[in-house]
């Protein structure tokens, strides 16, 4: 039986891992990335053409400064690679009634760390921005913030850690994690390769707990959709007219014109729980349905938009919504960062730094404290 040996083995290609491997690599490390479909997947977490990049975090100051560095970050990547992959439009976030309490919390935040968001009352958003109706107001970040092409910056992290050196497997899905003495020792894929490795990084999103059964904070898979519209005036939904938005108290976001000259308009509301295995293609008439109604309440141009795209994604939810950074109980060499909640993909090239860091030295400069497994993780309704 061949046995590959690296420094370290990622399992799971999606963006933290890509991300994960990219570091690794650009330090000389040799990384073994093992992905059980292929970076980016339809299945994935990642998986997608966009994610919106918010700095607003209902006052949660750590969130917000980790936005800051990973665009940093995402914007290195941008020069080295030669890419646009981050699109830096500005974001609005709007509410339908005054007063809604997570929409000024986030506002206050902004302000409180020296950010600068400009107040919309209703006449503002009706002149600055018509293509929305029934909205009492909101904020507008100008220059901070926007979007980024999701699926392919993953696929370009995985190819950028393969030029440095680094070696991925597709088709690789791990079945059998080997331990002995508190360690890992191997990873075994369901076609019988094994690799072994100095550490083991999992970033399996919503396929985490198959891997890691036992984790302290569970790791639950949920649904959630969205969807490519087709406007009849593309002209009046593309940057600048539009910026990447939330409607914060109906919990649907959106990012104007790019693929395809489509409008992506998708419902940020934590959903049932979701076999990650099963079909994200499917249709689904009770989604379509409550897009229609959003769309004709607050978005009426776009109300008989043509749907080019749905999908179910899949959110891998923790019960507090904050992510899982931390060393696995009981195994020293084995490292774990999950549970990302519908909110992660913005921070992965950061997550992906730390991640390598922790792999490689054992600490990082960034607080980890509210991501650690053995915290008390209450429950609640929406992800940050």
């Amino acid at each position: 039986m061949v046995v590959d040996v690296y420094d370290v083995v990622v399992v799971g290609a999606g963006v933290m891992g890509s991300a994960t491997a990219y570091w690794l690599s650009r330090a000389g490390k040799r990384v073994a990335l093992l992905e059980q479909f292929s970076p980016a997947h339809v299945r994935a977490s990642s998986a997608d053409e966009s994610r919106t990049i918010r700095y607003q975090y209902r006052g949660q100051a750590a969130y917000t400064r980790m936005v800051a560095g990973a665009v940093k970050l995402w914007k290195e990547f941008d020069r080295r690679s030669g890419t646009d992959f981050y699109r830096e439009t500005g974001t609005i976030t709007l509410q339908t009634r005054p007063d809604f309490e997570p929409l000024l919390d986030g506002y206050q935040g902004l302000c409180d760390l020296g950010y600068e968001p400009r107040w919309l009352d209703a006449q503002d958003v009706r002149r600055e921005f018509p293509q929305f109706a029934n909205v009492d107001s909101g904020y507008i970040m100008e220059g901070v913030g926007g979007y980024i092409a999701a699926g392919p910056a993953t696929r370009a992290l995985a190819e950028a850690a393969a030029e440095q050196g680094a070696d991925v497997f597709t088709d690789a899905e791990v079945v059998e994690l080997r331990e002995s003495g508190g360690r890992v020792t191997s990873v075994t894929t369901r076609d019988g390769r094994t690799f072994e490795g100095g550490v083991f990084v999992a970033t399996a999103g919503p396929w985490t707990a198959r891997l890691l059964p036992d984790l302290p904070v569970r790791v639950q898979p949920t649904a959630a959709r969205l969807h490519y519209l087709r406007p009849e005036n593309p002209a009046a939904y593309e940057s600048p007219r539009l910026t990447p938005f939330s409607v914060m108290d109906t919990q649907f976001y959106g990012i104007p014109v790019h693929w395809r000259g489509c409008v992506k308009v998708a419902d940020d509301m934590i959903g049932e729980p979701f076999d990650p295995d099963r079909d994200r293609e499917h249709e689904d008439p009770g989604a379509l349905a409550k897009l229609r109604d959003f769309l004709g309440r607050h978005m009426p141009g776009l109300r008989d938009a043509e749907v080019v795209y749905s999908k179910t994604c899949t959110y891998s939810m923790t019960p507090d919504s904050d992510f899982i950074i931390d060393r696995v109980p009981n195994l020293d060499n084995a490292l774990v960062a999950a549970g990302f909640s519908g909110h992660g993909f913005k921070f992965g090239i950061l997550i992906g730094q730390i991640m390598a860091d922790l792999a490689t030295c054992g600490r990082t400069g960034w607080d980890l404290s509210r991501f650690r497994l053995d915290r008390e993780a209450s429950a609640v309704s929406q992800h940050w």
